[in-house]
């Protein structure tokens, strides 16, 4: 078996790496994993996966086995995807290719846009061009805000529905219509395919093994960091109006459970599309409450109302002319959810609630909100 994997030295693919290995070493796989990774300035590609393979976050059974036993399932692809050599191409022949390199950037800013579809979906253009004549699989990792702005129970099926499209940002534009490129062209050429979507995406709570472990802090982390250090940085807390409409959330999957699944699934045949997702959105304003109460910042309130307002102070002003402006689309987007009853059946959702969704939180702000940059 050969499985080939972009990406796996981001929050995610990190996590695909190391489900992956279990299950070659537990399964007694007769086989590689192609890990697609780049030098970073002075530090080497294989220097950066052994970084992964035996640190503090690496999970026990792997840790236990030792970086350099772990190489031996390993093997290490230096280069662009889209210039690759002759015998890094015949190395693809059969081989299930997941492609879970991206870049998630929910900017709002014109000027970032084509940045954000050049990464997200010109650059998924071009790996499919080079490596489709020759894999057995081409595997998807989206999100599940490609579908954009909906209402009610969403399917799994993006395709397929009937009412247009309202992204919140270029990211989201830019994950559905690299989708949709994937699904037409591997339908013309019989090749089969899965678009896997995770949710926002939190800290890990499938064990006890670095529980709550997350290796960036994105989405509701950032609002957490930045009302963290604006406490600690100011001994009069301004006080910060919240735009939001109440009926809505957020929806939060940890990532070892969006890492299982895929590693559960790449092999199934029924399942081509699958939103990876938690069975309930945690409410926003709820979770707001949350995050400020752990990070000591106790004085906010909600609007409704979703129109423009002039700042009433410096931090209201520094929230929203950084990160808020970027999550607000979310803060005011209308309630809906997904249907999980397939994801369900393949693996069971972790409980999130307040507790939970606290400790994740708690954890962020121990590590100072440090991210792991590897």
């Amino acid at each position: 078996m050969k499985i080939f994997l972009t990406g796996a030295t981001g929050v995610l693919g990190s996590h695909i790496m190391y489900d992956f290995l279990e299950y070659f070493i537990d399964n007694k796989v007769d086989g590689k994993i192609f890990l697609v990774a780049r030098d970073k300035g002075k530090v080497g590609a294989k220097e950066r996966i052994n970084a992964l393979l035996s640190s503090d976050y690496t999970p026990k059974a792997l840790l236990e086995k030792g970086a350099e036993n772990l190489f031996q399932y390993i093997e290490m692809v230096n280069s662009d995807i889209e210039n690759l050599e002759a015998s890094v191409i015949k190395q693809l022949e059969g081989a299930y290719f997941i492609h879970s390199a991206g870049f998630v950037n929910l900017s709002t800013d014109l000027d970032q846009k084509d940045k954000i579809f050049h990464e997200n979906t010109f650059h998924t253009k071009s790996i499919f061009d080079v490596v489709s004549p020759y894999i057995k699989k081409f595997i998807y990792i989206s999100t599940a805000f490609s579908s954009g702005v909906r209402s009610g129970l969403v399917s799994n099926d993006f395709h397929n529905l009937e009412d247009p499209l309202a992204h919140r940002n270029a990211y989201e534009h830019a994950k559905f219509h690299a989708e949709e490129f994937i699904m037409t062209q591997c339908t013309k050429l019989n090749l089969p395919y899965q678009i896997l979507r995770p949710s926002v995406i939190g800290g890990k709570m499938l064990s006890d093994d670095n529980r709550y472990f997350i290796p960036k802090h994105m989405v509701f982390y950032l609002m957490a960091k930045f009302f963290h250090f604006t406490s600690q940085l100011r001994d009069l807390q301004d006080h910060v109006r919240f735009v939001i409409n109440k009926e809505t959330g957020l929806n939060i999957i940890p990532v070892d459970y969006v890492s299982k699944v895929i590693v559960s699934i790449f092999q199934r045949a029924d399942v081509t599309q699958l939103n990876i997702v938690h069975n309930k959105s945690f409410n926003l304003e709820r979770g707001i409450k949350l995050i400020m109460k752990e990070v000591g910042y106790a004085n906010f309130s909600f609007l409704s109302n979703s129109k423009a307002f002039e700042y009433q102070n410096n931090i209201e002003k520094a929230f929203y002319e950084s990160i808020g402006k970027h999550l607000t689309p979310y803060l005011i987007s209308t309630p809906s959810e997904f249907d999980t009853t397939q994801l369900n059946s393949i693996e069971e959702i972790p409980a999130l609630d307040d507790q939970s969704f606290t400790e994740m939180i708690r954890y962020a702000k121990l590590k100072n909100f440090k991210d792991i940059n590897i």
